[in-house]
């Protein structure tokens, strides 16, 4: 006999019930009110009790029992079982993959955040390179920046046409300081760029100083573009070069005067000009002695602003050596000792030496001007002392040919 759970529940509280009334019966004759209402009071906590087991306990149970039928294996066949276990065993490796690429992610994180710092870090290097850099160059730079139509100029820049104090901040005031006879090429060679015509923008020319006069510059700059090749920001840097282009003036005007002299007056002439434009102490025009060249022998020396007797000299291990094997022009401003020894004995530090050649390509002759102190850095464009080169070489070459027909002219 199978007894259910309420009655389990409820069984021994009503055969303790049961008990006090039957001993409240068998006394009936003696009992008192006092009896009687006990056994009221334990009937009514009986009923409490029966409710209470009803409700807390029997209907929950019950609720759950039906749960528990409604999931029976049985009622969704004999694979539930395997069927749930695979499905668990795939979300787990599913979470397992998703763990894995979370970590792969976080490391790549990780990895990116490095890099960035180290970027960053390589950034501020490269501007504060770039900025020393600047400064050492002295150069004066401008950045316009196209959409805004504005123009930073930098103190350098500023300095450079004596106008630091001013407030400059357009291109129409940048345009305004430009020569009258260069404006509209330089006008157009910054649109060509600009607009993608050239891969460069490099100029010279003139600009106003605020003294009023004007000052060779050379510009050298670059479009910043988009992806699409639109252009959206321009960066300059000016370079004041005006004594060099004076230098490159004077030379030209040397060479014009000089067409009209010739034979030895030119060579003086020539050792003279170039000590007076350039600055320099020694200076000499020589022609090679021997085949192969092994010595030289001045056609004039001005030294120390006078001319000297002319002399010959062996070209072995000197500078003047390097300018005949090399058949080029040779130009070291400082340092000469150290590539040179043996100038140690004439005390020069710089050298420019330019070789001449005849009408068949060989060379006959050199000139050179040299000095005890170091040289400008930005001598003028060195071709421009080939105009001198192939002139002495003319004069030479028909000195040589004289030379040349007297020896071979019999004698009287």
């Amino acid at each position: 006999m199978i007894i259910g759970l309420r009655t389990r529940l409820l069984l021994p509280l009503a055969a303790g019930i049961v008990l006090c009334a039957a001993y409240t019966v068998a006394m009936s004759v003696n009992a008192s009110a006092s009896s009687r209402g006990l056994l009221l009071l334990l009937v009514v906590c009986f009923a409490i009790v029966a409710a209470d087991v009803e409700l807390v306990v029997i209907r929950p149970l019950r609720g759950l029992l039906a749960a528990w039928h409604e999931l029976r294996p049985e009622r969704f066949g004999p694979d539930v079982g395997e069927t749930s276990t695979r499905s668990l065993r795939a979300l787990t490796a599913a979470v397992g993959r998703l763990g894995t690429r979370m970590e792969a992610y976080e490391s790549a994180l990780a990895e990116e955040q490095r890099l960035r710092h180290e970027l960053e870090q390589n950034v501020r290097e490269l501007r504060e390179r770039y900025s020393l850099t600047v400064e050492r160059a002295n150069d004066g730079i401008w950045e316009w920046n196209l959409k805004e139509d504005r123009v930073d100029f930098s103190p350098r820049w500023k300095a450079l046409v004596g106008q630091l104090q001013a407030t400059l901040d357009n291109i129409d005031q940048w345009r305004s300081l430009l020569h009258p006879e260069e404006s509209a090429a330089v006008m157009l060679r910054l649109e060509d760029h600009i607009n993608g015509r050239t891969p460069h923008f490099d100029e010279e020319y003139r600009i106003r100083h605020d003294d009023g006069q004007y000052r060779w510059v050379h510009s050298r700059g670059t479009a910043i573009r988009h992806a699409s090749g639109k252009a959206y920001r321009m960066i300059v840097m000016d370079n004041d070069v005006h004594e060099r282009k004076q230098i490159e003036q004077a030379l030209v005007a040397a060479a014009e005067a000089l067409s009209s002299v010739s034979g030895d007056d030119f060579y003086r002439a020539l050792m003279e000009t170039l000590s007076s434009i350039l600055g320099t102490r020694d200076n000499l025009v020589c022609y090679c002695v021997g085949d192969p060249p092994s010595k030289a022998q001045t056609l004039a020396y001005y030294s120390k602003g006078k001319f000297w007797d002319n002399f010959e000299y062996d070209l072995a291990g000197t500078s003047c050596g390097a300018v005949i094997d090399r058949g080029e022009i040779v130009y070291a401003p400082s340092g000469v000792c150290d590539i040179w020894p043996l100038e140690k004995e004439y005390d020069r530090d710089s050298y420019l030496g330019v070789p001449m050649f005849d009408s068949s390509g060989n060379i006959i002759g050199h000139f050179a001007c040299m000095d005890g102190k170091p040289m400008r850095q930005d001598l003028p464009h060195l071709a421009l002392f080939r105009i001198f080169s192939v002139r002495a070489a003319a004069e030479l070459e028909r000195m040589l040919l004289r030379r040349k027909l007297e020896a071979a002219r019999p004698a009287a």
